[in-house]
Parts: structure tokens; C-alpha cells; sequence
């Protein structure tokens, strides 16, 4: 494990790289115009991270733009309108899948359902003027929705929109636990293993006042650099204080 001193240089660096990482890149997607989507309608927004469970966020984050362009629109007082089948048959239609195809529709039903009868249909009522407790709380009712997904609505509302929830919250906050930051932090030496409860508590060893804080560079690690093979660990910008946990020396020369 990491010494004290490491530790403390580990979260500085993690902080500046956070603040290095565009928030379009929070949002992967092949389409341009699915970006803009996600960030100009909280909806869509809402949609896709709650169907964010074991897919390519390339994939998700192309979700509402796929189903928009297959029904002009994406407005959620519309789709309350639709059957369960109705909805089935939307994302059955897509040219990329969630990896849980039938839970999909129940959940995408069910995030409608509460942002038009709890939020008048307004899905960034969820989180303004809320503190991230009750916006988390929000997520967690969505039909499929654990605390990693509901983490990751916290850091990405932050993130991308505009929303600064207070330093108690914060502290409150913790990372989304996925195969990214989980390994980048066993790797690092601060968690004991690639498990999801470790990676939280690491997070919150070193970043304590606000955990999911390291989360975006984290993530940003993980796909660009620390793979789980062949990782690209020279150009890493963790690789002089990266104690290399479990890398075998030879593939650092691959």
C-alpha cells in the first residue's frame, strides 16, 4: 500500500488531472449531436446514466440520441404516454443495445414516470435547489438504479451542468466503483484489491472531504492508459508515482 506521502501526492495529481479533463469527455459517444443532446436536455441525461450498467458508455450516452432520431423527439411528458411494449419496441430498435435489454424498458419507463408526476416533467428539478442526498435518493427509486449509478449522477450533474453541491455533501459523495477506477486504484496502491467496496474506501483515504472528486481522472486513467492488459503506463501522467501494483515489469515494455 501506499505511505502517507504518496498518498498525498497520489490525490494531488488526481485533482489537477480532474481539472484537465474536458467535460465533453465524461460523455463518450461517436455522435457529435448525442453530446449536445445529453447536455442540453436533462432528460436525456437522466435516461442514459440510469441505463448506465455494464454497457460502453459510448453506447449509452448514443442511446437518447438513437431513439430522437427515431421519434423526432425526446421529451419525457411524450413518452408517458407509451406502453411498456410501446417503449420495448423503441429499444429494440436500436442499432447498439444495453447490455440488460429487458430491464432497459422498465427503467427508462420508470425515470419517466417520476420526472413527470414527481418533477412536472422537468427533469433538472431533480437536482437544483436539492442537495445531493435527496438527488441521490431520487436515482436510487429508478427500477435498476444502485449506488454506483446514482454516484455517478451526482458527479456528472456537478460536472457538466453547472451544479455545485455543498462541502457536506461532499463529503458524502463517493466515486462510481466500475472497472476503470477500481483497478486504476489497486494499481496504485491505495486500494487492497479490484473490488468496489476497497475502491470506495481508497477514495475516501484520499480525498476525504470529497471523494468522488478523484473519480473523473480516475476514469480518464482507466481508458486511457491503465488497461487491464498492455497498459500504457510511460504515458500515464500517474507513472512516476505509480508503484505499477500487479503490472508485470515486461509489459511495461510492450
Amino acid at each position: 500500500m501506499s505511505n502517507e506521502k504518496n498518498l498525498s501526492l497520489i490525490t494531488s495529481r488526481l485533482l489537477a488531472l480532474r481539472d484537465h479533463v474536458d467535460s465533453s469527455y465524461l460523455f463518450p459517444t461517436p455522435e457529435p449531436s448525442a453530446r449536445t443532446l445529453i447536455k442540453a436536455n436533462p432528460f436525456a441525461f437522466c435516461a442514459a446514466v440510469c441505463l448506465d450498467r455494464g454497457t460502453k458508455a459510448d453506447i449509452i450516452w448514443t442511446i437518447p440520441y438513437w431513439i430522437q432520431q427515431r421519434v423526432g423527439h425526446f421529451d419525457p411528458q411524450r413518452f408517458y404516454k407509451l406502453s411498456l411494449e410501446e417503449i420495448r419496441g423503441l429499444f429494440d430498435a436500436l442499432p447498439k443495445k444495453p447490455r440488460y435489454i429487458n430491464a432497459a424498458p422498465i427503467t427508462f419507463q420508470d425515470i419517466t414516470r417520476i420526472v413527470v408526476e414527481q418533477f412536472s416533467g422537468d427533469a433538472e428539478a431533480i437536482w437544483k435547489d436539492r442537495k445531493a442526498s435527496e438527488v441521490k435518493e431520487t436515482f436510487l427509486s429508478v427500477y435498476g438504479v444502485g449506488n454506483g449509478i446514482a454516484n455517478l449522477a451526482l458527479i456528472l450533474i456537478e460536472s457538466a451542468y453547472g451544479v455545485t453541491f455543498s462541502d457536506l455533501d461532499h463529503t458524502q459523495m463517493d466515486i462510481k466503483p466500475d472497472v476503470h477506477t477500481t483497478l486504476v486504484l489497486y494499481r496504485l496502491g491505495v486500494a487492497p484489491r479490484v473490488d468496489q467496496k476497497d475502491a470506495i474506501s481508497a477514495a475516501r483515504v484520499l480525498n476525504p472531504s470529497y471523494p468522488a472528486q478523484v473519480d473523473t481522472a480516475l476514469w480518464f486513467i482507466g481508458r486511457e492508459f491503465c488497461r487491464p492488459s498492455n497498459p500504457v503506463c510511460f504515458q500515464c501522467p500517474m507513472y512516476d508515482i505509480c508503484p505499477k501494483v500487479g503490472i508485470v515489469v515486461s509489459r511495461l515494455w510492450n
